[in-house]
């Protein structure tokens, strides 16, 4: 009976499991719009005005700093299956589907827009979860849900900002 030699390809649990090319791509493309988001919340954190300062300048705040760690979490699921973040901002800008924001709008603008963003990260999410659950790639799936979530509280408040009157 001949011994079978050939190399083995087998998957260990020391090897990144590996993802889709449309996945990847879509979590490219949520870093640049999360890191373009980020930095339009940062710059309406330091620039908000008038009545509301102090509630929306913390709402602000809480609202970049997750968004800066789940930037970091996306980069880092991309790492567990061996692909490579998007990391210049040449780059970010080129995928991004958010507008940068060069002007200074009033506050109840600015609640509008970041409203109007997260809306607009969550259909984006919900894209690249479809494409996740179809490449059984249940990792970024569960990071995409946990974003999702965070969008749906952030959307509550935000709204409920905007019926102050």
């Amino acid at each position: 009976m001949a011994t079978d030699t050939s190399p083995q390809t087998e998957q260990t649990d020391l090897e990144p499991a590996g993802t889709s090319a449309d996945v990847v791509a879509g979590l490219n493309r949520l870093i640049a719009d999360a890191t373009v988001f980020y930095q339009k919340v940062r710059h309406y954190h330091w620039n908000v005005t008038g009545p509301h300062f102090y509630t929306l300048h913390d709402e602000f705040e809480e609202i970049y700093e997750f968004w800066s760690d789940a930037i970091d979490e996306l980069a880092e699921r991309l790492r567990t299956v061996d692909e490579t973040p998007v990391h210049t901002l040449a780059d970010i800008l080129d995928l991004t589907e958010l507008e940068e924001d060069a002007g200074t709008p009033q506050a109840d603008a600015m609640v509008r827009r970041v409203v109007a963003d997260l809306n607009a990260l969550d259909v984006c999410i919900q894209d690249v979860a479809e494409k996740a659950e179809a490449a059984d790639d249940t990792g970024t799936v569960t990071v995409l849900e946990d974003l999702s979530e965070q969008i749906e509280e952030d959307l509550w408040m935000l709204r409920a900002w905007l019926d102050e009157g």
